[in-house]
């Protein structure tokens, strides 16, 4: 990868760490997001109205990345809910690379290095470690099988986040050789969020706009970081693979890990250190690749 590509991702690694932080320390996590999305396409709109209507051949690509960004945000709220911050990230972060490197050899024609595979497989090494800590030592000095039920839930559907990560990524992937980036992600998150409040109001009623007031500083930040983070990724996409950039904006990973540490009180441990700066080593191999 070139050092244009790899700032980019680290910078997108930076800030999507810190919007994730931000969202764990929500607790209307769901509609929070929800509105986010809404209010990135509404802060961004100028940059779509400048860029002109969509080509008609971005709208499928749009359509089905806002389809899978509507699970993405559900199961990534719900990983928070059951799940410590420190544990859920590296999780749903580190596993996607693996899964995107599939998406992007079977849909986009590229082929890793024998570096890559190389990358993929500390990648997955990392995991086991990770996903293996809660066996040793869990929450609160918890041990054994009551620490594998404490984190399995949160782990769980931090594995179905990376996947819904590595399928949208790999579809934005392809959309962004047709169209700029920011304009097309102010489609997707109008089209991911006209969607999401409409679903939401039909369950929650009322509440749904009463979060807006109350929570309207945290969904605009986060709107922010968000389509800033997922830009500079887009952009990378344009100047280096799919699948290494991909892997490289997972340094995510590392910023996550400290600031559960640093801002939330919650242990990490040797054993998920080692597993965590395992996954940080495959994607330095992916990056290098």
């Amino acid at each position: 990868m070139s050092l244009t590509a790899l700032a980019l991702v680290l910078g997108a690694g930076f800030l999507h760490a810190s919007w994730n932080l931000i969202l764990k320390r929500t607790s209307e996590r769901l509609l929070v997001t929800s509105w986010g999305l809404l209010l990135g396409a509404v802060i961004f709109l100028p940059a779509l109205i400048q860029a002109g209507p969509p080509p008609a051949r971005v709208w499928p690509y749009a359509a089905a990345s806002a389809a899978v960004l509507l699970g993405y945000y559900t199961c990534l709220a719900r990983a928070y809910d059951r799940g410590a911050f420190s544990l859920v990230y590296p999780v749903a972060r580190g596993t996607a690379p693996a899964m995107l490197t599939i998406w992007a050899i079977v849909f986009l024609g590229e082929r890793p290095s024998a570096v890559g595979i190389a990358g993929i497989a500390l990648i997955l090494g990392g995991l086991v470690v990770l996903g293996g800590a809660p066996m040793l030592v869990g929450r609160d000095g918890e041990r054994g099988w009551e620490a594998v039920r404490t984190h399995a839930r949160g782990t769980g559907t931090a594995f179905l986040v990376a996947l819904l990560v590595s399928v949208y990524t790999a579809i934005d992937g392809a959309a962004i050789r047709h169209w700029t980036p920011i304009p097309y992600l102010v489609v997707v998150f109008a089209l991911a969020g006209a969607a999401l409040i409409p679903l939401l109001a039909l369950r929650r009623g009322r509440h749904v706009f009463a979060v807006l007031r109350t929570h309207w500083l945290p969904a605009a930040v986060i709107a922010i970081m968000t389509l800033a983070a997922y830009s500079l990724v887009l952009s990378a996409f344009r100047i280096a693979p799919v699948a290494y950039a991909g892997a490289a904006r997972e340094i995510g990973i590392v910023f996550a890990a400290l600031a559960g540490w640093l801002f939330l009180g919650e242990r990490f441990g040797g054993v998920r250190t080692l597993g965590a700066v395992t996954v940080f080593l495959g994607i330095g191999l992916l990056a290098a690749a």
